[in-house]
């Protein structure tokens, strides 16, 4: 069998084209895809982010509250802080919804108990007997999930 040295030039480029044609496909679906993951994942970690922080704020405001008042009060602010943790409950991993929960029940403990002078709690707290920071494990716990989620972006 004899093929003519034009067809095999043809054939030839066009098998070249072809090749080259879908690598340059498959490299811009797998390039689309992974800026497509990265996109996501930015925007899942400032969700996050954003409920955590507001969910920080929120409880810092309360937190101050039930010690320097009496009694357990629901208004808009505990309804709030309510919703967030809730909210976390959409997307958060276990660890952070139960570090929630422990800020949670420790305003109410603390709201339970007889208010304190606003300037003693100060002294307390730039003391070495001072009361460890209610927040500081919800935080630590939020910083880890955000860097895992950090992590797995690249």
């Amino acid at each position: 069998m004899n093929i003519d040295a034009a067809i095999l030039t043809t054939l030839s480029a066009l098998g070249g084209a072809v090749i080259g044609g879908g690598a340059s496909l498959s490299a811009a679906i797998y390039t689309q895809r992974f800026q497509d993951r990265i996109q996501r994942n930015a925007r899942e970690i400032a969700k996050r982010e954003s409920v955590y922080a507001d969910f920080i704020v929120e409880a810092s405001k309360l937190l101050l509250n039930a010690y320097v008042n009496d009694g357990l009060r629901l208004n808009g602010d505990e309804q709030h802080l309510i919703g967030l943790a809730n909210r976390m409950r959409l997307f958060a991993p276990p660890r952070i919804i139960e570090e929630a929960d422990q800020v949670i029940r420790g305003i109410v403990e603390i709201s339970l108990q007889p208010s304190v002078d606003l300037g003693k709690l100060a002294a307390a707290n730039l003391s070495n007997g001072a009361q460890p920071d209610l927040l500081l494990p919800f935080s630590r716990a939020c910083r880890l999930d955000l860097d895992e989620l950090n992590r797995t972006a690249v």
